[in-house]
């Protein structure tokens, strides 16, 4: 039996019988992982591909840490009120009727998508009926929850709008900390750190300490999906610093118990596995205090999974089997199940595969049929262990059920997203609808003053027509003006583009020419030379690009308070690298509360040019600095509010060869942009600058420089908290 499956520009031939060959440690683990993601983006072909490839051959070493399996608990209470919210919403009031569904949508959110999505529609279509702003912003809320990609921050965003013109704060910044998340679900990192930021601001600047511990955990989280581990690992402290700050009550604790647990997790992944066992069982001891046994039992697993890949199976067996004694005396069989689940994948990882089919299949007994990630996952499962202890049919049989699970998945998140489509539709329409309205109003208001505006216009165009005139000859003498310094401007680009291209030909053709006559080092000093001349045509054409984008407005300015000091932390670290290899200091001086207004992808790239440069044109041995000091607007009482009173000066100096007066004469104009070679040999592009320049306007500042050959240079601006008029 043979399967050709095509995927974009692999391909992957697989035959039954399959080929018996014994797994490597990681290999199982780096599976369920795999098809985790296939399932997080319903790509059918692929998950096909990674199962049968997963069972064909394993191949590679790597050190992967099996993912968090999330598990959920169900709430017995509530699903005993279930039938009486049920009798409300049949006999009830508006108002009740309202509250019943506001209750089912949030309860479902995690156990049943699909439900939670009709208790949150039904809930939306009443409040819309009843005008009711508050519900009709709950009934977004969820459907923010059961939602995925861009409809979900669609009905975030409704709610928030709801929500702040109500004047709901809590939660407004709750919705907003949710929509964060989402955007690092959708790789939006900066933004969802940004909107975090702000949460935590807010927070802090009202005290509400336990949700400044959620907040600080979830950019923790945030940071470790971006693999920075050592950020991710200062917010937990900071984190758990504020948890010991409260009441060790139960959720105080139980978010305790999160922090050890996910750094333990950020540990493993810098391969620091004796601190990273040291946190994990800190965490299960939180657990254990407050007799949390659903997540004893998660961490439990968790540890036997970590001391599997790490090879130590005597305490991962006895972790497990102590999970197993648990969870045998709860009511629960999601938790039931996982606990199967990573027995066995202990079991495979023992090369005991018919021990993991039997633990596979007594999980899949247990699991809720309405829950498709995590039968997914198990037919997976089966699907991998088959061949190494199954017949050809039940492999055939498994494979099929996988597949049919998959297409399942499929079906519902289409018709999941036809029927958010639908709700997005009906919203848009009474939208639309009131702008009809709206206009229509407006145009009647307009018809009873056109005969005077008419009037108006007229008088009005016949002086622009008069001024127009004299402003004619004037535009077209600046226009001539502008296109001369523009051509001479691309005269010099291609200049500098045409003469590097064409000596890296010639050196080609030397090269080719000799390089059987010259030894190593003559080879390894040519080839730095031609390197050298690349990255300077790099840099040239970044620059190029940047400043073509800000000629044709697709760069623009986005505003949003942010900690300076976090913001510049990647690029520093960058040109430290670059500063230590030339032999250069590099000195920072930033203030931990250092909260600017403007945009930080803009900024990013000012100050990292400003240091690139600093660092270019300084020798050996010399210092660069980059600081920030904090100033005070005059006339403005400080004390009353000092986050607006306060800017910031920005500057970046050097030690380096500096420049004449002329040259500094010469550095803005585009018409006189030219390159100049650094201390160690380095290309320049000469639009760096210039780029700079127009980027620090648009915050409202300028760019300001001073300088003497043989003393450095030195460039700075200024920044401020709040949003100026003239940035906006």
């Amino acid at each position: 039996m043979k399967y050709n499956i095509n995927k974009t520009n692999f391909q992957f031939s697989i035959f039954f019988p399959f080929r018996k060959r014994t797994p490597s440690r990681l290999d199982i683990v780096r599976t369920s992982s795999t098809l985790y993601s296939a399932w997080r983006r319903f790509n059918f072909q692929l998950i096909i591909v990674l199962l049968f490839a997963a069972c064909n051959q394993f191949t590679g070493n790597r050190n992967d840490i099996p993912p968090q399996n999330t598990v959920v608990v169900i709430d017995t209470v509530f699903a005993s009120r279930t039938d009486s919210l049920e009798w409300v919403l049949t006999a009830g009031t508006i108002a009740e009727k309202m509250s019943a569904y506001n209750d089912l949508a949030g309860h479902f959110s995690e156990t049943n998508v699909s439900l939670s999505r009709h208790y949150a529609q039904e809930l939306l279509r009443m409040s819309l009926q009843a005008k009711d702003k508050k519900r009709e912003g709950d009934a977004y809320k969820y459907l923010s929850y059961v939602s995925i990609g861009d409809s979900s921050l669609h009905y975030a965003n409704e709610a928030i709008k709801i929500y702040e013109a109500i004047k709901d704060d809590t939660l407004t910044v709750f919705l907003k900390l949710n929509k964060a998340i989402k955007l690092g679900q959708l790789y939006r990192n900066d933004e969802a750190l940004a909107i975090m930021q702000e949460c935590l601001d807010y927070y802090t600047k009202n005290n509400i300490a336990k949700r400044r511990a959620t907040t600080l955990q979830s950019i923790g989280a945030m940071y470790g999906d971006m693999q920075l581990h050592d950020i991710s690992l200062d917010y937990y402290a900071q984190a758990l610093a504020v948890y010991e700050t409260l009441d060790r009550d139960e959720a105080v604790l139980r978010g305790m118990g999160f922090c050890y647990s996910n750094s333990g997790e950020n540990l493993s992944r810098k391969k620091d596995y004796q601190k990273a066992y040291e946190y994990s069982e800190k965490a299960l001891e939180l657990f254990r205090e407050i007799n949390d046994d659903y997540y004893t039992v998660n961490e439990l697993t968790r540890l036997s999974s970590r001391c599997f890949i790490f090879g130590n199976n005597g305490d991962a067996w006895r972790f497990l089997n102590e999970a197993k004694t648990m969870v045998e005396k709860i009511d629960n069989n999601v938790l039931h199940s996982e606990v199967l689940k990573t027995r066995a994948m202990c079991h495979a990882l023992n090369g005991d595969y018919k021990q993991a089919l039997d633990d596979t299949k007594q999980a899949l007994a247990l699991m809720d049929s309405t829950n498709k990630r995590a039968i997914f996952i198990l037919y997976g499962y089966l699907a991998v262990f088959a061949p190494f202890a199954a017949t050809p049919l039940e492999i055939q049989t498994y494979v099929a059920n996988y597949t049919a699970v998959a297409r399942e998945a499929i079906n519902e998140e289409w018709s999941a997203k036809l029927t958010e489509m639908q709700t997005k539709y009906e919203t848009e329409k009474k939208q639309l609808e009131i702008e009809r309205q709206q206009e229509l109003i407006a145009k009647q208001n307009m018809q009873r003053w056109l005969f005077i505006a008419g009037i108006a216009v007229c008088v009005i165009f016949l002086a622009l027509l008069w001024y127009m005139l004299r402003l004619r000859d004037r535009r077209n003498l600046a226009l001539t003006e502008m296109n001369a310094t523009k051509d001479k401007f691309f005269s010099i680009i291609s200049h500098d583009l045409r003469n590097p291209v064409v000596a890296q030909r010639d050196a080609l053709q030397l090269l080719v020419q000799n390089s059987r006559l010259w030894n190593v080092d003559a080879l390894t000093a040519y080839y730095g030379e031609l390197l050298k001349s690349a990255e300077g045509q790099v840099e040239l054409i970044y620059n190029l690009l940047g400043w073509a984008q800000l000629q044709t407005g697709r760069i623009t300015y986005n505003p949003s308070t942010f900690n300076l000091a976090h913001r510049l932390r990647s690029d520093i670290a960058l040109i430290r690298d670059a500063a230590e290899k030339k032999g250069i200091a590099l000195a920072v001086n930033i203030p931990d509360d250092a909260d600017i207004t403007g945009d930080g992808a803009m900024l990013s790239i000012v100050v990292r040019n400003l240091l690139t440069n600093a660092v270019k044109f300084t020798v050996p041995t010399g210092t660069v600095t980059l600081s920030v000091e904090r100033n005070v607007i005059k006339g403005v009482n400080e004390l009353n509010d000092p986050k607006l009173s306060a800017n910031y000066t920005v500057t970046i100096s050097d030690t380096g060869i500096g420049m004449s007066a002329e040259q500094i004469s010469k550095l803005f104009r585009i018409d006189s942009a030219h390159s100049r070679k650094g201390t160690a040999g380095e290309q320049g592009s000469g639009l760096g600058l210039i780029v700079c320049r127009e980027l620090i306007e648009k915050h409202g500042s300028e760019l300001h420089v001073e300088s003497e050959e043989g003393k450095g240079s030195r460039f700075w601006f200024e920044l401020s908290s709040s949003i100026t008029d003239s940035a906006c």
